[in-house]
């Protein structure tokens, strides 16, 4: 029988043939199927010029390298966004720190500048959303100026500092990698 071109997967050592003038694949070791495959096995070895071999895709180091790199920075993001523990008079509370909470946190803080360098009509304090550790109920806490850029320089800001210096360094050693494991350890 003629097949005329056809693919060999070496990774499941499986044909794909013209049927019906649609693919049909061809796998060894099915029963039911075994003459067929026999048949196209014997075709690809006496024509092997219509066969075209069809290795299963192994990235390269450095598409291993770019794929952590990748995961590593959402993992950072996230963290970043996950938010911070921070403490008020000895009572330690968590912050969001969500892209919106984000903003507003450095809004807030032009604001406290501002109030600080004595520009008028700025208000005396900020409330902001908190939660408390454990048992994460939703409190208010008012802040003035320098409580909440206190807040906003140690907590939002270390959080995030640190935060994105894990993940470079994290993926620093993904670079220095010169195997799939150390890249999988970074």
């Amino acid at each position: 029988m003629n097949y005329g071109q056809i693919i060999h997967r070496t990774a499941d050592d499986s044909y794909v043939i013209t049927k019906n003038d649609m693919p049909y694949h061809v796998y060894p070791y099915a029963g039911e199927f075994a003459e067929e495959w026999d048949a196209v096995f014997a075709y690809a070895e006496t024509h092997p010029e219509m066969v075209t071999e069809e290795r299963p895709f192994v990235p390269t180091l450095e598409d291993i390298k770019q794929n952590k790199k990748s995961l590593i920075d959402a993992e950072t993001s996230a963290a970043i966004r996950a938010g911070f523990d921070y403490a008020v008079d000895g009572v330690t509370y968590h912050f969001s720190y969500a892209l919106d909470d984000q903003q507003n946190f450095s809004d807030t803080a032009n604001v406290c500048i501002m109030k600080q360098a004595g520009m008028p009509g700025l208000p005396d304090s900020v409330m902001w959303n908190a939660y408390t550790v454990p048992g994460n109920e939703l409190v208010r806490l008012t802040f003035d100026a320098s409580g909440f850029l206190a807040l906003y320089a140690g907590g939002a800001m270390k959080h995030k500092n640190e935060t994105m210096q894990r993940g470079g360094e994290r993926k620093a050693a993904v670079e220095a990698a010169t195997t799939p494991e150390e890249v999988e350890a970074a």
